[in-house]
């Protein structure tokens, strides 16, 4: 199967249960494709995708289930012992079910973009988080020209330097070099704001667009047990502890990263004004080509309603004029029916056809308007 989708592309969104891929998946594609729900509990359970175009390249993007789900919460209580036994079985069941659904969307799009999302508990980096990235990776060696990481929901006021401490983290806990436009903060937002929806969108766009589809061939089954989830998450939490005990050490290191983090902020900011004030002046133009278009269509109309009108006055006059005089005016009213046609054929073709203008950036054709 593979073979017959080298060349289809994917957008395929990983990152465990609840870190928001369905929300960002939704964003993406500007409307309610994929159920999420703010949760740690999994609403997706099987493999679903949906096209979209990006700078004029068709995707799949694909909502995948979690790789890990919510950790199972056991009380010290005799009513809730009979889930000491099952609850293990009933984890690895769902790891391996959400195996499966991963290796489902790299097998139906081989060469495909790949989004990682990772979520904070309380300000910081979910460790789980870094278990199941480094679990795909060994599977399916995810390569730094279609990679993007992103961070998401993170609090709009957050300490100084977050961003350049966060690369430098990642960097450490994932063992591998992570370019500030590879990774992606996103600002928790109100849902039902849609000018904090767009700009959402127009920032992971922004990041997107960087990106190359790579063909990701598996190298080894996602291997990922679940009584070695807790054994994993803590050597995580203790790499991460380390790097907080030295973070003094970094400091020069987590200051570049900052400077070029926001650097590529303001360089993207000044983008995407520019990129609007193309799409506000195109929108502009097409309102006044749109307004032309009207006018044209009532002076045609009008000119019809004449054409109609001297139509029937020549069709009187052969009824009323002697055969000597009316001899031309039956060719005079064919001549006038076939332009009468002509111009509702004008008419027509001017009402129906659909009204668009293009904008660019980098020589592409990014998007259009329709009226």
């Amino acid at each position: 199967m593979a073979g017959d989708n080298n060349n289809q592309f994917g957008l395929i969104i990983l990152g465990n249960s609840g870190v928001g891929k369905s929300f960002l998946a939704n964003i993406l594609l500007g409307r309610e494709a994929f159920r999420h729900e703010f949760s740690a509990r999994s609403v997706t359970h099987r493999t679903e995708f949906q096209e979209i175009t990006i700078d004029d390249q068709d995707y799949a993007i694909f909502n995948i289930p979690g790789l890990i789900e919510a950790d199972q919460v056991i009380k010290n209580d005799d009513r809730y012992h009979r889930f000491y036994v099952c609850i293990p079985a009933v984890f690895q069941t769902r790891i391996d079910l959400n195996k499966r659904e991963i290796d489902r969307a790299f097998t139906l799009r081989p060469n495909s973009l790949i989004i990682y999302v990772f979520a904070l508990i309380n300000g910081r980096m979910h460790n789980k988080d870094a278990v199941a990235f480094n679990a795909i990776n060994k599977a399916y060696p995810l390569k730094v020209e279609s990679l993007l990481l992103v961070v998401n929901r993170l609090p709009v006021v957050r300490p100084k330097n977050y961003e350049g401490e966060t690369i430098l983290l990642l960097q450490d806990i994932l063992g591998r070099e992570i370019s500030e436009k590879r990774i992606c903060f996103l600002n928790h937002i109100n849902r039902d704001d849609i000018d904090e929806r767009a700009a959402l969108r127009n920032q992971l766009l922004s990041s997107i667009v960087e990106l190359s589809p790579r063909e990701h061939i598996k190298q080894q089954d996602i291997c990922l047990q679940a009584d070695e989830v807790a054994i994993l998450k803590e050597d995580i939490r203790k790499m991460i502890r380390q790097f907080e005990e030295n973070k003094l050490f970094f400091e020069n290191e987590i200051r570049e990263h900052q400077k070029r983090h926001e650097d590529l902020v303001m360089q993207q900011k000044a983008e995407s004004e520019r990129f609007q004030h193309i799409i506000d002046q195109q929108v502009k133009e097409a309102k006044e080509m749109e307004e032309k278009r009207v006018a044209e269509i009532r002076q045609m109309e009008e000119r019809l309603r004449h054409m109609q009108a001297e139509h029937q006055r020549q069709t009187t006059e052969l009824i009323t004029e002697s055969d000597t005089g009316a001899a031309l005016i039956p060719q005079l009213l064919l001549r006038s029916q076939q332009a009468q046609e002509q111009l509702k054929q004008q008419i027509t073709s001017l009402q129906n056809r659909p009204f668009q203008v293009t904008y660019r950036t980098r020589g592409k054709v990014d998007g259009c308007i329709l009226l």
